[in-house]
Formats: C-alpha cells, sequence, structure tokens
C-alpha cells in the first residue's frame, strides 16, 4: 500500500491548484475540475465537471499500480485530463457514485498506459511547492529564501533565492525540458533537498556565471549541466 498512497498523494497535491479559476473569461461549458478522491487500495478518482447549467459530473478513474507493476505516471494523468472536452464528458455512460458523479474508467477516455507528460507547468510548480511550503517547517530557511521565479524562455527558468544573513538575491538557471525537448523529472524532487547544501558551502561560485545584467538578482548561475550533466564516455578497450 506504500506505493499506492504515494501515488494518490502525489495526484492529490499536483491538482489542488486546479480549484483556483483561471484568469479571464471561461467558456460556459469549460471543464472544471471538482475534486480527487480515493475510491479503493489501488484506485484514485477525479472529479470533472462539464456545462453550467446542469453541468455533466465524470469521476475518471486511474489504477495507481498497474497489473504489471508500473505506476502511474502522475504528472502525464495530468497532462492528459487537461486536455479533456466537455464532449469527451457528456457522452460518457456508467454507474455513479453516491454524490451523483458517473464513474468511467481514464482508458476508456482514451488515456494509454505509455503517455508521458507533455507540458512542463505541473512538474514546475512541484518544486515551487517544495520550496515555498516544504512540509512544515522548511529545512533551508536559516539558509536562503525563495524570493522569487520566472519563465525565461522555452523550457527554461530561474530561482532568485536570497540569503538569509546578507539579504543578497542569487539567480539560479534551471531548465525545464531536456535536450530533447522531453520534460525533465527530476526538478521535483532532488533539487530543492540539495540546494541548500549548495548555498551553505558555497559551491554555486563554481558553477558556470551568467554575465547578463539582472533587475533582480546581484549574481546569476546557470545549474543547468550541474542538474543535466552529461553522459560519462564508453569505457575505450
Amino acid at each position: 500500500m506504500e506505493r499506492e498512497n504515494h501515488l494518490h498523494e502525489q495526484l492529490v497535491g499536483v491538482l489542488a491548484p486546479l480549484v483556483v479559476a483561471p484568469c479571464g473569461p471561461q467558456p460556459a461549458d469549460a471543464v472544471r475540475f471538482a475534486g480527487v478522491v480515493r475510491a479503493g487500495a489501488n484506485r484514485t478518482r477525479v472529479v470533472l465537471l462539464a456545462g453550467a447549467s446542469a453541468p455533466v459530473r465524470v469521476a475518471v478513474e486511474f489504477q495507481l499500480i498497474g497489473d504489471d507493476g508500473s505506476e502511474l505516471d502522475v504528472h502525464a494523468a495530468v497532462d492528459w485530463i487537461r486536455t479533456l472536452a466537455p464532449a469527451d464528458l457528456a457522452a460518457v455512460t456508467g454507474g455513479r457514485d453516491s454524490h451523483g458523479n458517473v464513474v468511467v474508467a481514464a482508458g476508456r477516455l482514451g488515456l494509454s498506459s505509455d503517455r508521458r507528460a507533455t507540458e512542463y507547468d505541473v512538474n514546475y510548480f512541484s518544486m515551487l511547492r517544495q520550496m515555498l511550503y516544504g512540509g512544515g517547517a522548511l529545512w533551508f530557511e536559516h539558509i536562503f529564501t525563495l524570493s522569487g521565479y520566472l519563465l525565461t524562455g522555452p523550457g527554461r527558468h530561474r530561482l532568485y533565492i536570497s540569503d538569509t544573513r546578507t539579504g543578497a538575491v542569487t539567480g539560479i538557471d534551471l531548465p525545464l525540458t531536456q535536450a530533447d525537448g522531453t520534460i525533465w523529472p527530476g526538478q521535483g524532487g532532488s533539487f530543492p533537498v540539495e540546494l541548500p547544501s549548495l548555498v551553505r558551502d558555497d559551491e554555486l561560485q563554481h558553477q558556470k556565471r551568467i554575465t547578463a545584467a539582472d533587475d533582480y538578482g546581484s549574481v546569476v548561475y546557470d545549474m543547468t549541466d550541474w542538474v543535466m550533466p552529461a553522459p560519462a564516455p564508453e569505457p575505450e578497450y
């Protein structure tokens, strides 16, 4: 159950921002996120609404661990959810839960087991959430605070961290995608955990320095090669 619990908790956390209405007017029939619930040891349901006056309510069910033992790719699942249109939900039939939601397996709606993440924003938010909220007391707040973040170009972003001792702000450039354009999967995991020791031990100064002026930081380092080092060369025989 430990793996299933972890995957369910990931879905709960990643989907939470979708309860906030996006900027600007929305079509009356737009698909809206209503919630995520546990529906059994190995099943989680994401509830979606479509329509204004009498909305269609559909609970899309995900298997957390596949029959082959593979884990649900949470970020890929969320990217797929956001592609669903009102017409996809309007045609769904089946049994209903106690809240009147029609229950349908994600596979019946078109989610394939080999689908991968296509957008970087969910992964990006996962990292920001960890650095902003942590899990209670932030483990790095005696070293630095996250003072800002900015998308700087296709597949790139810059973090701004403020030194707790001096108040100096440092920019850190990071990739959101890999060289081939696929989503970089690790930024929400190990990087926020490792960054405090790099700052504390003054290791950032060994990273590539960006010389272009930045209004928001006194110095900027590019950590692309640190988080995505080049593969080791094949040994020669």
